[in-house]
């Protein structure tokens, strides 16, 4: 009786975890999608597909995100560009000091400098960069 008690539970732990994943290999599709919050003004000369580190003045306790930031896109080779026109090219979302911009030119996010937000937009621009990869 212990011996059938025991195959049923190892079946059980181990089984359901790799009928799991089999089925999720054979059914499940990942579907990545950026979508855009807005659009940038049409007047402006900017580059697709890249981060936007605008002027909006940053205070002490926002540099140290500001500066892992410029090295994890330093590090991993990203497109960013520091904007500082007085052109309205991001409408509403210019008091933002982080604007992610998507490959056609339409805004995919707009972040504060906090810690959250830093590893979110890390997060999005590394999922766009992989989006683009394979488009």
């Amino acid at each position: 009786m212990k011996k059938i008690l025991k195959f049923f539970i190892l079946i059980v732990v181990f089984g359901l975890p790799v009928s799991w994943y089999l089925f999720l290999q054979a059914f499940g599709q990942n579907q990545f999608q950026l979508s855009p919050v807005g659009n940038i003004n049409e007047t402006c000369n900017l580059e697709s597909a890249s981060l936007y580190i605008l002027d909006t003045g940053v205070v002490d306790n926002e540099k140290l995100q500001l500066q892992r930031l410029m090295t994890q896109l330093k590090d991993n080779n990203w497109s960013y560009d520091f904007y500082t026109s007085k052109e309205d090219c991001f409408g509403e979302f210019n008091t933002y000091p982080l604007i992610l911009v998507g490959v056609n030119r339409e805004i995919i996010g707009y972040y504060e400098l906090s810690i959250e937000e830093v590893d979110r937009v890390l997060v999005e621009f590394d999922l766009l960069n992989h989006l683009r990869e394979i488009l």
